[in-house]
């Protein structure tokens, strides 16, 4: 029997309103389709139009104008002026290694929908944010952890000491990643191939030399990334990725 004056006593209970509250909000936020469109082409790093994300998400302007302001209100997203010009960016990494995570894992239903087929080029290399995943991104992270650049831990990967000779390569200052203010290189579950990629500072500088030395392409459509013939040269040769084939540009 319930004593009186426990907290279980119907009548006596009282919600949460700290972070039960934010996470009702949030569940709000992705329960719309339009919305979670918006939020899945902000998530390639881009700072895109209101009028883009309209055609991105399939719905007038008006109506995405309303979606930006709750998913800005919420925390979401930012927004970025340029001039007279409003650009509209995802809110952070974490946000976007977030929804990623939980693409990944939402629950079996027992008598599941037929699932719409992953777009092959994003699937094969796309941007999460501002590092590779798809088929690319795990490629490379694996390669890394073969050949010593990396190690990998159950939630997030370190630099070996001393670093290693295939950051110098890229180009990539070691010193300079770790001081950011934001995680080195955590572990990142990718979305389509549900293996790990590294993330945070670490990825960014990958991908920020890859597109800088032109081994990569961003597409502008979509998240998607293509490969150069001396990307894929680099990669092959140099980083030594074997078994994946590259949408050569």
């Amino acid at each position: 029997m319930l004593n009186k004056n426990s907290p279980e006593t119907p009548g006596q209970f009282k919600p949460d309103k700290g972070i039960g509250m934010d996470l009702i909000e949030f569940g709000r936020m992705i329960g719309h389709e339009s919305r979670v469109q918006i939020l899945l082409a902000l998530m390639g790093g881009k700072a895109l139009p209101a009028g883009e994300l309209a055609y991105r998400a399939g719905v007038s302007s008006q109506t995405a104008s309303s979606h930006l302001n709750d998913l800005q209100n919420a925390g979401m997203i930012k927004v970025r002026k340029c001039g007279r010009f409003r650009y509209f960016e995802i809110a952070s990494s974490e946000l976007a290694s977030l929804l990623e995570g939980l693409a990944v894992n939402l629950p079996d239903r027992t008598h599941p929908k037929p699932q719409s087929p992953i777009a092959p080029n994003l699937k094969k290399a796309r941007f999460c944010y501002d590092h590779l995943a798809g088929e690319l991104g795990v490629a490379v992270s694996e390669r890394l952890v073969q050949i010593g650049a990396l190690e990998l831990h159950d939630d997030r990967y370190s630099l070996p000491q001393g670093g290693h000779p295939i950051y110098k390569q890229l180009g990539i200052d070691l010193a300079a990643v770790v001081s950011k203010r934001r995680k080195t290189s955590p572990r990142c579950v990718d979305w389509s191939e549900r293996l790990p990629h590294v993330a945070g500072s670490l990825g960014s500088a990958i991908a920020s030399q890859l597109l800088d030395r032109n081994y990569i392409c961003r597409s502008r459509d979509d998240r998607s990334v293509s490969v150069s013939n001396e990307g894929a040269l680099f990669l092959t040769s140099t980083l030594g990725l074997k078994g994946i084939t590259f949408s050569v540009t």
